[in-house]
């Protein structure tokens, strides 16, 4: 086989590592690096000289551990053999997102949702030795996206922990975690770039785009009818208990109608109407003495109360019928 005399990389842009075809090579011969480039040559597995961006001749002096190897002699076109690998130190632009629902538990509501992230990051080669013996290790050429296989599961892995972070600082919900999303993302490269270095690899930027939840998922409705409730009694104040057995009354109607008739449903409407009426008095009297025992001792009041306190998921169906249970048997 003929000596190499000019080494120089013929990959392709969208290729990291890239090794030269022919380990046949002459200390007379040239050994190109381009920009963003470095060259490192291995002999029997060991990664030895390493070169940067320039023109270099393989001359006795310029190669010292391979020369120490392989005994080279001084001067003269001297054959000796060696691989050569290309690793590219460009900035890869990369896209992330979760295959499958990450479960996540809400630290607000301690309700755990399934959750499904996507972004971007950008990435490059720091230590190319460190690269080729750690992540590649072997093989004559290799891609971004093969890399990018490579680091998506430290991602994955990463993002259930950076995103209870953010949402333990702001003391938040999971589901307003998208109002985070700078946040997010430097919490994220934090988390991750450490884990980028072991493999000699440098991760210069990680941005979370949206973080999205399946609508239909029982635990996400439970969350924002919490929510809603919430802002409503805010907004409504010492209305919102007045609001909360009128809608008793229209539920009941509309069970009474579905079973019962016209009859019916005017009667679970006129139930839902006199509750409603009667809490607004209860509110009108102003807290007196004489009229807040009879209103915290009624049946109906008492029961009413515990409905919205299920309604708002502060009790579940079983407490609330025993407690209705108790409440019914003591008249």
């Amino acid at each position: 086989m003929a000596l190499i005399d000019r080494i120089k990389f013929e990959g392709s842009p969208n290729e990291i590592v890239w090794k030269y075809p022919s380990d046949e090579i002459s200390t007379a011969g040239q050994l190109v690096v381009d920009e963003n480039q470095e060259a490192i040559f291995f002999k029997e597995g060991k990664a030895l000289d390493t070169f940067g961006p320039g023109t270099h001749t393989l001359k006795t002096g310029n190669i010292p551990i391979l020369e120490a190897l392989v005994n080279l002699p001084f001067g003269g076109k001297t054959p000796f053999t060696a691989e050569v690998y290309y690793v590219n130190k460009a900035i890869f632009a990369m896209k992330w997102g979760t295959n499958t629902p990450i479960p996540l538990e809400d630290p607000k509501y301690k309700i755990v949702l399934n959750i499904r992230a996507f972004g971007d990051y950008k990435f490059r080669i720091k230590d190319a030795r460190s690269f080729l013996l750690n992540v590649v290790k072997g093989g004559n050429r290799t891609t971004n996206e093969s890399i990018d296989e490579f680091l998506k599961p430290n991602i994955v892995r990463g993002i259930g922990d950076f995103i209870s972070e953010v949402i333990l600082n702001n003391n938040t919900s999971v589901v307003e975690i998208n109002k985070f999303r700078d946040e997010s993302s430097t919490a994220g490269k934090v988390k991750l770039a450490p884990e980028f270095e072991k493999y000699g690899i440098d991760l210069t930027e990680f941005n979370v785009s949206s973080v999205n939840f399946d609508q239909n998922d029982p635990n996400y409705q439970r969350i924002q009818k919490i929510i809603t409730d919430k802002f409503e009694i805010d907004m409504l104040g010492d209305k919102y208990q007045q609001k909360k057995m009128f809608d008793i009354g229209q539920a009941a109607a509309e069970n009474e109608g579905q079973g019962g008739g016209a009859m019916g449903a005017g009667m679970g409407m006129g139930m839902g109407m006199n509750m409603g009426q009667m809490m607004g008095n209860m509110m009108n009297q102003g807290g007196g003495q004489s009229g807040a025992a009879p209103a915290a001792n009624d049946p109906a009041a008492r029961i009413a109360k515990l409905k919205g306190l299920l309604d708002q998921g502060l009790i579940n169906a079983e407490e609330f019928e025993a407690k209705k249970k108790e409440i019914l048997s003591s008249l």
